[in-house]
């Protein structure tokens, strides 16, 4: 599968309601509810999320994530594919990961991760970087086993 280059490799994800929150200078009180949903999470959420994955792990994760993807394009066909795309939210060029998802890919190819700081930022990873990843994890597979 061919990817386009010109693609960015990672873009930051920003959900709408930040952006529309954004816009909002009277009654911000109002329009607060949206800031305080993500940190309703649990602690033990955040930590297993921040918890670095093992290389077994993130193989597994990322032949998931690859077959996703691989749907995600056979789906963006037909029209009604396409508007399920949107509604799900997955895109044949990308892959949706947290910060430290992105952070665990990136390191398996080498590539710098001390600009991501935020913690509950989403990521698109473009596909063919997340491959070679894939490609890295399995290559390291069969030479340990």
């Amino acid at each position: 599968m061919r990817v386009d280059v010109d693609l960015p490799v990672i873009r930051e994800v920003r959900p709408w309601y930040q952006k529309w929150i954004g816009t909002r200078f009277s009654y911000p009180e109002r329009h607060m509810r949206f800031i305080t949903v993500p940190s309703a999470r649990s602690a033990f959420e955040q930590r297993m999320s921040l918890a670095p994955r093992a290389r077994r792990e993130l193989l597994v994760f990322l032949n998931l994530r690859l077959k996703i993807v691989e749907r995600a394009k056979g789906r963006s066909i037909g029209c009604v594919g396409r508007l399920y795309n949107v509604q799900s939210g997955e895109k044949p060029e990308y892959l949706r990961m947290s910060e430290s998802e992105l952070k665990d890919v990136l390191q398996v190819v080498g590539g710098e991760v001390d600009d991501l700081t935020e913690m509950d930022a989403r990521y698109d990873l473009r596909v063919d970087v997340a491959r070679e990843a894939l490609k890295v994890l399995e290559q390291a597979d069969v030479a340990r086993g």
